[in-house]
């Protein structure tokens, strides 16, 4: 949710994130992690929604998306000059974020279009080699996040 919303704007995508049963999948991987690829964090998101109460129906084609995007990228400990790094060698960074997308319908447009309803966003930073299983670990948060957010009852 965007800090600092208005009650009505906040009321509104709340509702618009309750009403959320089944979604379609949009992963989006920057750069090559070391072994996560967008097949297995796929899979990764589709057993976490499935876990959760309430759960999501994932489906392909479907206009309600949840997207997540991975801005990840690995930088070498010189190109980090002047940041205490506790060795040298490759660290990872940058940031995952995880949106909800819904089709909405505004007084005046000929027809529905695709809005963000719902976000957030966690920033990457560490050693390459563990850059997997910190993406893997945020990427849960965040679905808790927002299962948190649609369980919430309307402002």
């Amino acid at each position: 949710m965007v800090a600092g919303a208005a009650p009505a704007e906040e009321r509104a995508s709340l509702a618009q994130l309750r009403q959320l049963r089944q979604v379609s999948l949009g992963v989006e991987v920057a750069s090559p992690l070391p072994t996560t690829t967008v097949e297995s964090l796929t899979a990764h998101l589709v057993t976490a929604l499935r876990e959760r109460e309430p759960s999501l129906t994932t489906r392909d084609g479907l206009p309600d998306r949840i997207r997540v995007v991975v801005s990840v990228r690995p930088m070498s400990a010189t190109t980090l000059r002047g940041f205490w790094l506790p060795f040298s060698g490759t660290y990872g960074v940058g940031a995952v974020r995880l949106a909800v997308e819904r089709l909405v319908s505004l007084p005046g447009a000929s027809r529905p279009f695709p809005a963000l309803v719902w976000h957030t966003e966690r920033l990457v930073g560490g050693p390459w080699h563990m850059t997997d299983r910190e993406i893997g670990t945020l990427v849960d948060e965040m679905i808790s996040e927002m299962v948190e957010a649609r369980r919430q009852p309307l402002p």
